[in-house]
């Protein structure tokens, strides 16, 4: 999948290629490349950002043999898709590995000028940092190329994917990958110089510059990271130089449309996924033009599943998740679609900071999405999310017919307004120490339930009795010992089980899994849990 960025005046002629990170890195700097290209594309350039193959959106699968040929090949793909696009010269752009990668493959692609933007000079330190923050693939998983396979935040790495990286060395380089670069390292790390001296030494002309915000970049999880502004000015200024220089002349391109040149007008693939074949198209949803993703089955969809942001992580889900589900919902049949709210993604921020998904226009934008989607033949529209998207989807199903809600670990003790935080475990829960031993304290003695008894409810109650209320059928699926879960058993007992016995929701208890569903080789049991709850809802002869 790429996503192009066009200057608004007439091209200069210039194609930049972005090179992501890789792992969670990709997920947290996705605003800080996003910026980047709409920066480098103001200042006259054409950009490509991509996801590598089997990351984000594109085709493959996370357990897929041969990431580093194939991660190697995207970056001259992309290359060759600008020069078909009519760009004269060619910029690499790459971040943390990516900058590694854009290193490794400028020679290759012909590049005329590289941004190595904080890169890692061996590949064997990256990859011993992705085994020590890794979670480890147990022994047995039913996974293909589990042994010695790790999982950062729901992106797998294999052995194999290990060692290919580890043997990417840009001290092996034994030619100029460009004849200009740009090298930004982090002030808060120690460098010798000597990556700058070898590219010196193949005959480079190296631009050396050091910068203390790189961090907020890829450091934070997607809730705190932050655009590192200053580097993110440096980048753009630095190519928008290099232009007039770059292959010894200043290249200018007629624009082929008004705003110069146009990216491919195919907005539609097909792939395989497993033994699925599934169709996908961005589309642009609602009065807002949300960007979506539309999965489609080969034949016409028992159901849409609408699936919410999750936190402040763009429409591909957690770690992936919402690209493998909605891939594998299409074999039963339903189609998905993958959606950013404004601030979130590819979408239009219309004026909203980037993910808060607690604020209002969240509920409003998704309800637009429910009526839009509504209107174009994909059957019943269902709405799925994770924790803060799960809130997200049971508050918008109370003002909008949705067919059905699927709600992943909804944490219903938020509030309208509220922050997010980034991990359940180790902020959240420390935070609401004190309020869990009282809700516990108060369960035993009855207190809760005399007092739904008599209507004094508090406002999660009141909010799943409403819910119950529309009739909608919905799926509250929780990891075992879910947050999300104990307070909706400690101190809404009464009227969960009021509900409960209506018919209308179901719950589901997933063993093992974690709270965002990160221990990817455990995913099919969420899945399937999730595919058993929609063929039921929504039969094929229905």
């Amino acid at each position: 999948m790429t996503w192009w960025s066009l200057p608004s005046s007439p091209s200069n002629g210039v194609g930049v290629v972005i090179v992501p990170p890789v792992g969670y890195e990709a997920w947290s700097a996705h605003r800080t490349l996003r910026t980047v290209a709409e920066g480098l594309a103001a200042r006259g350039c054409t950009v490509v950002r991509y996801d590598p193959d089997a990351t984000g959106d594109s085709a493959g699968e996370s357990w897929d043999a041969g990431r580093m040929p194939a991660w190697k090949s995207d970056v001259g793909l992309a290359a060759d898709a600008l020069r078909h696009q009519g760009a004269a010269s060619i910029v690499l752009l790459g971040l943390r590995a990516g900058a590694s990668l854009a290193l490794d493959q400028a020679h290759a692609v012909e590049a005329s000028a590289v941004v190595a933007w904080a890169p890692i000079n061996s590949g064997r330190r990256l990859a011993r940092q992705l085994r020590l923050l890794s979670t480890s693939v147990p022994d047995g998983a039913p996974v293909p190329h589990g042994d010695r396979a790790v999982v950062l935040a729901g992106s797998v790495f294999t052995e194999e994917t290990l060692d290919e990286l580890a043997a990417l060395d840009l001290f092996e380089l034994t030619a100029a990958p460009a004849s200009k670069i740009l090298v930004i390292e982090r002030d808060d790390q120690q460098h010798d110089g000597a990556l700058v001296a070898h590219l010196t030494s193949l005959g480079a002309t190296v631009d050396r510059h050091s910068a203390d915000d790189i961090g907020t970049a890829i450091d934070r999880p997607t809730e705190y990271a932050e655009v590192p502004e200053a580097s993110v000015a440096l980048v753009c200024d630095w190519v928008a130089g290099v232009v007039p220089t770059i292959d010894g002349q200043h290249s200018a391109v007629p624009p082929r449309s008004p705003t110069g040149l146009g990216p491919p007008a195919r907005t539609q693939a097909r792939m395989h996924w497993g033994d699925t074949l599934v169709d996908e198209e961005v589309l642009a949803i609602g009065r807002n033009n949300l960007v979506g993703v539309l999965t489609r089955p080969q034949r016409s969809p028992r159901a849409t599943v609408l699936w919410l942001n999750s936190g402040s992580e763009h429409h591909v889900g957690p770690g992936r998740a919402w690209v493998e589900y909605g891939r594998t919902l299409a074999a039963s049949g339903f189609a998905s679609v993958r959606i950013d709210l404004s601030g979130w993604g590819e979408s239009p921020d219309h004026g909203h900071a980037p993910g808060r998904p607690y604020d209002p226009h969240c509920v409003s934008e998704t309800i637009q999405a429910g009526e839009a989607l509504a209107e174009s033949n994909l059957g019943p529209i269902v709405v799925a999310g994770l924790c803060a998207g799960a809130w997200v989807a049971l508050r918008a199903a109370l003002d909008h017919p949705f067919a059905g809600v699927v709600a992943f670990n909804p944490q219903l003790y938020w509030q309208p307004g509220d922050p997010i935080e980034a991990n359940i475990a180790t902020e959240t829960r420390p935070r609401r120490h004190s309020e869990i031993a009282r809700i516990e304290r108060l369960r035993h003695w009855g207190v809760w339930s005399a007092l739904d008894a008599v209507g004094i409810r508090h406002p999660a109650a009141r909010w799943l009795r409403a819910l119950e209320r529309t009739g909608t059928p919905t799926l509250m699926a929780f990891a075992e010992d879910d947050d999300g879960l104990q307070f909706i058993e400690s101190r809404l007992a009464r009227s969960w089980s009021a509900v409960r016995r209506s018919g209308n929701i179901d719950l589901a208890v997933v063993d093992g899994i974690d709270h965002s569903m990160h221990r990817h080789w455990l995913r099919p049991r969420m899945i399937d849990a999730v595919t058993s709850w929609l063929t039921t809802t929504f039969p094929a002869d229905r």
